[in-house]
Protein backbone atom coordinates (compact mmCIF):
# COMPACT_ATOMS: atom_id res chain seq x y z
CA UNK A 1 0.00 0.00 0.00
CA UNK A 2 0.86 3.50 -0.86
CA UNK A 3 1.12 6.19 1.99
CA UNK A 4 -0.76 9.73 1.52
CA UNK A 5 2.01 11.57 0.08
CA UNK A 6 2.60 9.40 -2.99
CA UNK A 7 -0.99 9.03 -3.61
CA UNK A 8 -1.61 13.30 -3.64
CA UNK A 9 1.84 13.67 -5.30
CA UNK A 10 0.62 10.95 -7.87
CA UNK A 11 -2.87 12.69 -8.26
CA UNK A 12 -1.46 16.28 -8.54
CA UNK A 13 1.40 15.05 -11.62
CA UNK A 14 -1.42 12.94 -12.99
CA UNK A 15 -4.01 15.58 -13.12
CA UNK A 16 -6.29 13.41 -12.01
CA UNK A 17 -9.43 15.34 -10.88
CA UNK A 18 -9.87 15.75 -15.20
CA UNK A 19 -12.36 12.92 -16.05
CA UNK A 20 -10.70 11.78 -18.85
CA UNK A 21 -7.08 11.45 -16.87
CA UNK A 22 -9.36 10.00 -13.79
CA UNK A 23 -11.21 7.23 -16.01
CA UNK A 24 -7.82 6.00 -17.63
CA UNK A 25 -5.72 6.38 -14.09
CA UNK A 26 -8.76 4.32 -12.68
CA UNK A 27 -8.18 1.34 -15.35
CA UNK A 28 -4.64 1.39 -14.09
CA UNK A 29 -5.68 1.74 -10.47
CA UNK A 30 -7.54 -1.30 -10.62
CA UNK A 31 -4.95 -3.63 -11.54
CA UNK A 32 -4.34 -5.77 -14.62
CA UNK A 33 -7.05 -5.26 -17.10
CA UNK A 34 -9.48 -8.22 -17.57
CA UNK A 35 -9.19 -10.43 -20.31
CA UNK A 36 -5.18 -9.94 -21.23
CA UNK A 37 -4.20 -12.50 -23.61
CA UNK A 38 -7.85 -13.08 -24.78
CA UNK A 39 -10.21 -11.61 -27.86
CA UNK A 40 -10.72 -8.30 -27.43
CA UNK A 41 -7.76 -7.50 -25.34
CA UNK A 42 -5.29 -7.06 -27.60
CA UNK A 43 -5.20 -10.34 -29.36
CA UNK A 44 -5.45 -10.73 -33.07
CA UNK A 45 -9.18 -10.67 -33.36
CA UNK A 46 -8.75 -6.62 -32.77
CA UNK A 47 -5.59 -6.00 -33.72
CA UNK A 48 -6.87 -4.05 -36.52
CA UNK A 49 -8.71 -1.30 -34.60
CA UNK A 50 -5.34 -0.96 -32.05
CA UNK A 51 -3.48 -0.15 -35.42
CA UNK A 52 -6.01 2.46 -36.28
CA UNK A 53 -6.39 4.12 -33.22
CA UNK A 54 -2.69 4.43 -32.46
CA UNK A 55 -2.15 5.29 -36.28
CA UNK A 56 -4.78 7.90 -35.58
CA UNK A 57 -2.76 8.61 -31.84
CA UNK A 58 0.31 9.59 -34.03
CA UNK A 59 -1.34 11.74 -36.95
CA UNK A 60 -2.34 14.11 -33.96
CA UNK A 61 0.93 14.17 -32.55
CA UNK A 62 2.51 14.98 -35.86
CA UNK A 63 -0.62 17.70 -36.42
CA UNK A 64 -0.13 19.73 -32.44
CA UNK A 65 3.64 20.74 -33.72
CA UNK A 66 2.81 22.60 -36.97
CA UNK A 67 6.42 22.09 -38.38
CA UNK A 68 6.06 18.26 -39.89
CA UNK A 69 7.80 16.48 -37.07
CA UNK A 70 6.04 13.83 -34.36
CA UNK A 71 5.53 15.32 -31.28
CA UNK A 72 7.75 13.36 -28.74
CA UNK A 73 4.84 12.15 -26.30
CA UNK A 74 1.94 13.55 -24.60
CA UNK A 75 2.34 14.54 -21.09
CA UNK A 76 -0.61 14.31 -19.01
CA UNK A 77 0.30 17.25 -16.63
CA UNK A 78 1.30 19.34 -20.11
CA UNK A 79 -0.17 18.13 -22.99
CA UNK A 80 1.64 17.69 -26.24
CA UNK A 81 5.52 18.34 -26.55
CA UNK A 82 7.62 19.44 -29.43
CA UNK A 83 8.94 17.12 -32.14
CA UNK A 84 11.68 14.83 -31.85
CA UNK A 85 13.20 14.42 -34.53
CA UNK A 86 14.89 10.88 -33.43
CA UNK A 87 12.15 9.24 -33.15
CA UNK A 88 10.00 11.06 -36.14
CA UNK A 89 12.97 9.35 -38.25
CA UNK A 90 12.12 6.14 -36.98
CA UNK A 91 8.58 6.73 -37.65
CA UNK A 92 8.59 7.03 -41.36
CA UNK A 93 8.96 3.24 -42.19
CA UNK A 94 6.04 2.54 -40.08
CA UNK A 95 4.14 5.51 -41.85
CA UNK A 96 5.08 3.90 -44.95
CA UNK A 97 3.80 0.65 -44.18
CA UNK A 98 0.89 1.35 -42.51
CA UNK A 99 -0.11 3.43 -46.34
CA UNK A 100 0.93 0.19 -47.73
CA UNK A 101 -1.23 -2.13 -45.49
CA UNK A 102 -3.99 0.11 -46.03
CA UNK A 103 -4.03 3.12 -44.13
CA UNK A 104 -4.19 6.09 -46.24
CA UNK A 105 -2.87 9.38 -46.08
CA UNK A 106 0.43 7.92 -44.22
CA UNK A 107 2.70 8.47 -46.73
CA UNK A 108 1.96 12.46 -46.83
CA UNK A 109 2.71 12.25 -43.70
CA UNK A 110 6.19 10.51 -44.03
CA UNK A 111 7.03 13.13 -46.74
CA UNK A 112 6.07 16.01 -44.40
CA UNK A 113 8.22 14.66 -41.84
CA UNK A 114 11.30 14.25 -44.30
CA UNK A 115 11.17 17.04 -45.35
CA UNK A 116 11.25 18.48 -41.45
CA UNK A 117 14.42 16.01 -41.02
CA UNK A 118 15.94 17.39 -43.82
CA UNK A 119 15.48 20.99 -42.45
CA UNK A 120 17.59 19.79 -39.48
CA UNK A 121 20.53 18.31 -40.53
CA UNK A 122 23.98 19.92 -39.36
CA UNK A 123 26.77 21.35 -41.81
CA UNK A 124 28.46 17.75 -40.61
CA UNK A 125 26.19 15.50 -41.35
CA UNK A 126 24.85 14.91 -37.84
CA UNK A 127 21.29 15.41 -36.81
CA UNK A 128 20.71 16.90 -33.42
CA UNK A 129 19.77 15.24 -29.77
CA UNK A 130 16.72 15.91 -27.81
CA UNK A 131 13.19 17.58 -28.91
CA UNK A 132 13.38 20.92 -30.97
CA UNK A 133 12.53 23.20 -27.98
CA UNK A 134 15.24 21.88 -26.31
CA UNK A 135 18.09 21.47 -28.82
CA UNK A 136 18.54 22.36 -32.37
CA UNK A 137 22.77 22.80 -32.35
CA UNK A 138 24.62 19.29 -30.47
CA UNK A 139 24.73 16.07 -32.40
CA UNK A 140 23.51 13.06 -31.23
CA UNK A 141 25.10 9.56 -32.71
CA UNK A 142 22.34 7.74 -31.36
CA UNK A 143 19.33 10.17 -33.15
CA UNK A 144 21.77 10.31 -35.91
CA UNK A 145 21.57 6.56 -36.66
CA UNK A 146 17.29 6.89 -36.41
CA UNK A 147 16.86 9.45 -38.94
CA UNK A 148 19.35 7.56 -41.50
CA UNK A 149 16.80 4.50 -41.33
CA UNK A 150 14.04 6.66 -42.05
CA UNK A 151 15.93 8.41 -44.32
CA UNK A 152 16.88 5.24 -46.00
CA UNK A 153 13.45 4.20 -46.43
CA UNK A 154 12.29 6.97 -47.74
CA UNK A 155 15.01 6.83 -50.78
CA UNK A 156 13.99 3.23 -51.30
CA UNK A 157 10.38 4.17 -51.61
CA UNK A 158 10.64 7.12 -54.07
CA UNK A 159 14.31 7.32 -55.60
CA UNK A 160 14.31 10.62 -54.16
CA UNK A 161 18.24 11.67 -54.35
CA UNK A 162 18.29 14.29 -51.96
CA UNK A 163 17.56 12.19 -49.28
CA UNK A 164 19.94 9.59 -50.31
CA UNK A 165 22.67 12.42 -50.17
CA UNK A 166 21.44 13.22 -46.55
CA UNK A 167 21.70 9.42 -45.60
CA UNK A 168 25.16 9.15 -47.11
CA UNK A 169 26.48 12.15 -45.14
CA UNK A 170 25.00 11.48 -42.17
CA UNK A 171 26.80 7.87 -42.15
CA UNK A 172 29.91 9.50 -43.26
CA UNK A 173 29.60 11.72 -39.79
CA UNK A 174 28.83 8.23 -37.71
CA UNK A 175 31.71 6.66 -39.10
CA UNK A 176 34.23 9.63 -38.34
CA UNK A 177 33.37 9.97 -34.89
CA UNK A 178 33.60 6.15 -34.08
CA UNK A 179 36.64 5.52 -31.68
CA UNK A 180 39.22 2.68 -33.23
CA UNK A 181 37.77 0.05 -31.07
CA UNK A 182 33.92 0.42 -32.55
CA UNK A 183 32.68 1.80 -29.62
CA UNK A 184 31.28 5.48 -29.76
CA UNK A 185 31.74 7.65 -26.74
CA UNK A 186 31.71 11.13 -28.38
CA UNK A 187 28.06 12.42 -28.82
CA UNK A 188 26.42 10.19 -26.77
CA UNK A 189 23.99 10.37 -24.00
CA UNK A 190 26.14 11.75 -20.96
CA UNK A 191 29.09 10.98 -22.75
CA UNK A 192 28.86 6.93 -21.55
CA UNK A 193 29.80 4.24 -24.37
CA UNK A 194 26.45 1.49 -23.92
CA UNK A 195 25.70 -1.51 -25.91
CA UNK A 196 22.38 -0.47 -27.02
CA UNK A 197 24.02 1.97 -29.69
CA UNK A 198 23.74 -1.35 -31.48
CA UNK A 199 19.94 0.29 -32.57
CA UNK A 200 22.15 2.86 -34.05
CA UNK A 201 25.31 0.98 -35.51
CA UNK A 202 22.75 -1.11 -37.09
CA UNK A 203 21.06 1.06 -39.47
CA UNK A 204 24.67 2.36 -40.53
CA UNK A 205 25.13 -1.41 -41.81
CA UNK A 206 21.70 -1.07 -43.18
CA UNK A 207 23.05 2.14 -44.97
CA UNK A 208 26.22 0.09 -46.01
CA UNK A 209 23.98 -2.31 -47.74
CA UNK A 210 21.51 -0.39 -49.39
CA UNK A 211 24.15 2.64 -50.50
CA UNK A 212 26.86 0.08 -51.23
CA UNK A 213 29.40 2.10 -48.70
CA UNK A 214 32.20 -0.86 -47.33
CA UNK A 215 33.35 1.97 -44.68
CA UNK A 216 29.81 2.20 -43.07
CA UNK A 217 29.62 -1.84 -43.15
CA UNK A 218 33.19 -2.23 -41.50
CA UNK A 219 32.55 0.06 -38.93
CA UNK A 220 29.16 -1.93 -38.14
CA UNK A 221 31.19 -4.88 -37.66
CA UNK A 222 33.55 -3.29 -35.78
CA UNK A 223 30.61 -2.08 -33.19
CA UNK A 224 29.28 -5.54 -33.31
CA UNK A 225 32.36 -6.78 -31.82
CA UNK A 226 32.40 -4.53 -28.82
CA UNK A 227 28.78 -5.51 -27.72
CA UNK A 228 29.55 -8.99 -28.27
CA UNK A 229 32.37 -8.70 -26.54
CA UNK A 230 30.56 -7.68 -23.75
CA UNK A 231 27.57 -10.31 -23.24
CA UNK A 232 27.82 -12.64 -20.37
CA UNK A 233 28.77 -15.99 -21.45
CA UNK A 234 26.55 -17.61 -18.04
CA UNK A 235 23.62 -15.71 -19.00
CA UNK A 236 23.28 -14.14 -22.59
CA UNK A 237 23.15 -10.71 -20.70
CA UNK A 238 24.70 -7.48 -22.39
CA UNK A 239 26.84 -5.60 -19.89
CA UNK A 240 26.48 -1.43 -20.43
CA UNK A 241 23.01 -1.58 -21.86
CA UNK A 242 21.29 0.57 -19.30
CA UNK A 243 20.96 4.87 -19.77
CA UNK A 244 23.09 5.45 -16.72
CA UNK A 245 26.82 4.18 -14.61
CA UNK A 246 24.34 3.32 -11.92
CA UNK A 247 22.55 0.75 -14.11
CA UNK A 248 25.72 -0.74 -15.37
CA UNK A 249 27.46 -1.00 -11.98
CA UNK A 250 24.25 -2.29 -11.00
CA UNK A 251 24.51 -4.70 -14.09
CA UNK A 252 20.20 -4.04 -14.51
CA UNK A 253 18.43 -1.71 -17.36
CA UNK A 254 14.97 -0.97 -18.41
CA UNK A 255 13.59 -3.04 -21.22
CA UNK A 256 13.34 -0.72 -23.65
CA UNK A 257 17.51 -0.16 -24.06
CA UNK A 258 17.54 -4.34 -23.53
CA UNK A 259 15.91 -4.78 -26.15
CA UNK A 260 17.40 -1.91 -28.56
CA UNK A 261 20.49 -3.64 -27.83
CA UNK A 262 19.03 -7.51 -29.10
CA UNK A 263 17.31 -6.14 -31.69
CA UNK A 264 20.20 -4.04 -33.35
CA UNK A 265 23.02 -7.17 -32.63
CA UNK A 266 20.34 -9.51 -34.56
CA UNK A 267 19.64 -6.95 -37.35
CA UNK A 268 23.26 -5.88 -37.95
CA UNK A 269 24.05 -9.55 -37.54
CA UNK A 270 22.00 -10.61 -40.08
CA UNK A 271 23.01 -7.82 -42.68
CA UNK A 272 26.74 -8.83 -42.29
CA UNK A 273 26.19 -12.78 -42.09
CA UNK A 274 27.22 -13.07 -39.07
CA UNK A 275 26.32 -16.28 -37.53
CA UNK A 276 28.11 -15.09 -33.72
CA UNK A 277 25.91 -12.45 -33.39
CA UNK A 278 22.69 -13.66 -34.37
CA UNK A 279 23.59 -16.85 -32.11
CA UNK A 280 24.00 -14.05 -29.37
CA UNK A 281 21.04 -12.00 -29.52
CA UNK A 282 18.75 -15.67 -29.93
CA UNK A 283 20.21 -16.46 -27.03
CA UNK A 284 19.34 -13.41 -24.66
CA UNK A 285 15.81 -13.63 -26.56
CA UNK A 286 14.88 -16.00 -25.21
CA UNK A 287 16.44 -15.97 -21.53
CA UNK A 288 14.01 -13.06 -21.82
CA UNK A 289 11.25 -15.26 -23.39
CA UNK A 290 11.21 -17.34 -20.12
CA UNK A 291 11.33 -14.29 -17.75
CA UNK A 292 8.15 -13.58 -19.46
CA UNK A 293 6.32 -17.25 -19.63
CA UNK A 294 7.60 -17.35 -15.95
CA UNK A 295 6.26 -14.42 -14.45
CA UNK A 296 3.21 -13.87 -16.73
CA UNK A 297 4.46 -10.60 -17.43
CA UNK A 298 7.78 -8.64 -17.93
CA UNK A 299 8.83 -6.26 -15.19
CA UNK A 300 10.05 -2.72 -16.55
CA UNK A 301 13.81 -3.28 -15.57
CA UNK A 302 15.91 -6.57 -15.49
CA UNK A 303 19.31 -7.71 -14.13
CA UNK A 304 22.21 -9.51 -15.57
CA UNK A 305 20.69 -12.83 -14.50
CA UNK A 306 17.14 -11.46 -15.75
CA UNK A 307 15.75 -11.15 -12.29
CA UNK A 308 12.87 -8.27 -11.94
CA UNK A 309 13.11 -4.87 -10.32
CA UNK A 310 10.22 -3.37 -11.02
CA UNK A 311 6.71 -3.58 -10.44
CA UNK A 312 6.02 -2.00 -13.60
CA UNK A 313 6.34 -2.72 -17.26
CA UNK A 314 8.01 -0.68 -20.03
CA UNK A 315 5.35 -1.23 -22.56
CA UNK A 316 7.84 -0.34 -25.24
CA UNK A 317 9.62 -2.20 -23.99
CA UNK A 318 7.43 -4.94 -24.33
CA UNK A 319 6.65 -3.67 -28.23
CA UNK A 320 10.26 -3.71 -28.99
CA UNK A 321 10.72 -7.53 -27.46
CA UNK A 322 7.90 -8.53 -29.47
CA UNK A 323 9.64 -7.35 -32.53
CA UNK A 324 12.34 -9.43 -31.82
CA UNK A 325 10.77 -12.53 -31.04
CA UNK A 326 8.57 -12.14 -34.28
CA UNK A 327 11.92 -11.87 -36.35
CA UNK A 328 13.58 -15.06 -34.87
CA UNK A 329 10.34 -16.95 -35.41
CA UNK A 330 10.76 -16.69 -39.27
CA UNK A 331 14.60 -17.91 -38.90
CA UNK A 332 14.93 -21.90 -39.93
CA UNK A 333 17.89 -22.04 -37.93
CA UNK A 334 16.61 -20.88 -34.62
CA UNK A 335 13.66 -22.36 -32.46
CA UNK A 336 11.37 -21.53 -29.49
CA UNK A 337 8.42 -20.26 -28.34
CA UNK A 338 9.15 -16.93 -30.37
CA UNK A 339 5.40 -16.43 -31.65
CA UNK A 340 3.83 -17.08 -28.29
CA UNK A 341 6.06 -14.78 -26.39
CA UNK A 342 5.48 -11.78 -28.91
CA UNK A 343 2.10 -12.48 -28.76
CA UNK A 344 1.81 -12.18 -24.88
CA UNK A 345 3.80 -9.01 -24.97
CA UNK A 346 1.79 -7.10 -27.63
CA UNK A 347 -1.33 -8.24 -25.38
CA UNK A 348 0.27 -6.17 -22.38
CA UNK A 349 0.62 -3.97 -24.17
CA UNK A 350 -2.53 -3.99 -26.14
CA UNK A 351 -4.47 -3.80 -22.02
CA UNK A 352 -2.72 -0.35 -21.63
CA UNK A 353 -4.03 1.26 -24.55
CA UNK A 354 -7.70 3.33 -24.22
CA UNK A 355 -9.86 2.69 -27.38
CA UNK A 356 -12.71 4.75 -26.08
CA UNK A 357 -11.05 7.94 -24.22
CA UNK A 358 -12.65 10.97 -24.65
CA UNK A 359 -9.20 13.28 -25.25
CA UNK A 360 -7.24 12.82 -28.02
CA UNK A 361 -3.92 12.42 -26.74
CA UNK A 362 -4.86 9.52 -24.37
CA UNK A 363 -7.26 7.44 -26.97
CA UNK A 364 -5.22 5.35 -29.22
CA UNK A 365 -1.88 6.25 -27.58
CA UNK A 366 0.21 3.94 -25.57
CA UNK A 367 1.94 5.02 -21.94
CA UNK A 368 5.87 4.98 -21.40
CA UNK A 369 5.02 2.33 -18.08
CA UNK A 370 1.91 0.00 -17.07
CA UNK A 371 0.85 1.46 -15.11
CA UNK A 372 1.48 5.25 -16.30
CA UNK A 373 2.79 6.21 -13.14
CA UNK A 374 5.54 3.73 -13.81
CA UNK A 375 9.37 4.96 -13.26
CA UNK A 376 10.04 4.91 -17.29
CA UNK A 377 8.72 7.98 -19.46
CA UNK A 378 6.61 9.00 -15.98
CA UNK A 379 3.07 10.01 -16.36
CA UNK A 380 3.50 10.59 -20.24
CA UNK A 381 2.61 8.98 -23.79
CA UNK A 382 5.49 8.93 -26.16
CA UNK A 383 5.44 8.58 -29.52
CA UNK A 384 7.80 5.69 -29.65
CA UNK A 385 5.65 3.73 -28.13
CA UNK A 386 3.07 4.17 -30.26
CA UNK A 387 5.61 3.16 -33.10
CA UNK A 388 6.72 -0.42 -32.04
CA UNK A 389 3.48 -1.47 -30.87
CA UNK A 390 1.88 -0.39 -34.41
CA UNK A 391 4.77 -2.31 -35.91
CA UNK A 392 4.48 -5.72 -34.03
CA UNK A 393 0.62 -5.59 -34.66
CA UNK A 394 1.21 -5.19 -38.81
CA UNK A 395 3.61 -7.80 -37.86
CA UNK A 396 1.18 -10.06 -36.31
CA UNK A 397 -1.68 -9.81 -38.77
CA UNK A 398 1.15 -10.83 -41.62
CA UNK A 399 1.32 -14.09 -40.04
CA UNK A 400 -1.86 -14.55 -38.98
CA UNK A 401 -5.19 -15.67 -41.41
CA UNK A 402 -6.07 -13.28 -44.37
CA UNK A 403 -7.76 -9.47 -43.14
CA UNK A 404 -8.79 -8.05 -45.89
CA UNK A 405 -6.30 -5.31 -45.71
CA UNK A 406 -4.35 -4.00 -48.30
Amino acid sequence: MRGPRWLLGRAIDLRAWRPSHAAYIWRHAAGPRAGVGTAGAGSEADSEPRIAEAAAWLARAQEATGDGGVAGRYRLDGGWTSSYPETTGYLIPTFLRLEATGWPGFEARARRAVDFLLGLQLPSGAFPGGEVAENLTEPSVFNTAQILHGLLAWAAHTGDSRTRTAAETAGAWLVSVQDDDGAWRKFVYRGIPTTYVAHASCWLAEAGRQLYRPDFLAAAGCHLDWVLGRQDPATGWFDLCGFSEADHRARRSVTHTIAYTVWGVLFAAEVLGRDDGIAAATRAAEAIGHRLAADGRLAGVLDHEWRAHADWTCVTGNCQMALVWQRLARRRDVSGDFEAWAGRALDLAASSQSLSSRNGGIRGGLPGSDPVWGDYIYAAFPNWAAKFFIDGQLARLETSAPSGRG
